[in-house]
């Protein structure tokens, strides 16, 4: 699935941000706490609350890439058919986690939306937004690849997805350094 350039520079950018305001918040708490004996009160729940959206904000960028850890050795060793259905399964698979995860996250937030944290006053719900928004984008492309795949428009190169382990990829990077004879 192609997302604007610009819309992915976006979010990138967010979550960079994001980072930068969350280091700067929990470095500025602890020094504050050993140097001067007080702090910053909103830090520690800002942080959190900053942390679980880098996560799934994290989650669905390496989703978008296709950078998940995958068994691409195994699934390397299987024939065009056996790949295909080895990317049906994990996309099936996938999708129905985010079905749980979408659901779940729905309905906590949606209890949640009365509970205010205790320092920020923010709805608590903010926490399972995120996993929320995770899990709907997530899914959007499982449904996407899934169209592909069922309708042949999947290219063979695109069924084995996935990174490696570095040290699968080392291995093959050093054996196709070495003339073989």
């Amino acid at each position: 699935m192609q997302l604007p350039k610009a819309f992915l520079r976006l979010i990138e950018n967010l979550l960079i941000a994001a980072f930068v305001v969350m280091i700067i918040m929990v470095f500025g708490n602890v020094v504050l706490r050993y140097l001067f004996n007080s702090g910053i009160t909103v830090s520690d729940e800002a942080s959190r609350m900053i942390f679980v959206w880098l996560t799934f904000g994290g989650a669905f960028l390496v989703a978008l890439e296709g950078g998940h850890l995958g068994m691409t050795t195994v699934v390397q060793m299987l024939g065009l058919r056996g790949r295909w259905f080895a990317r049906l399964l994990a996309e099936g698979l996938s999708l129905l986690c985010m079905t749980l995860l979408v659901w779940g996250c729905w309905l906590q937030s949606s209890i949640n939306f009365s509970n205010l944290s205790p320092v920020l006053g923010v709805p608590t719900a903010v926490f399972y937004l995120a996993g929320l928004a995770c899990g709907l984008g997530i899914g959007l492309l499982n449904i996407v690849t899934l169209i592909k795949l069922l309708s042949g428009r999947l290219p063979p190169d695109q069924l084995i997805t996935g990174a490696e382990s570095e040290e699968l990829a080392a291995f093959e990077a050093h054996n196709q350094e070495r003339p073989r004879s």
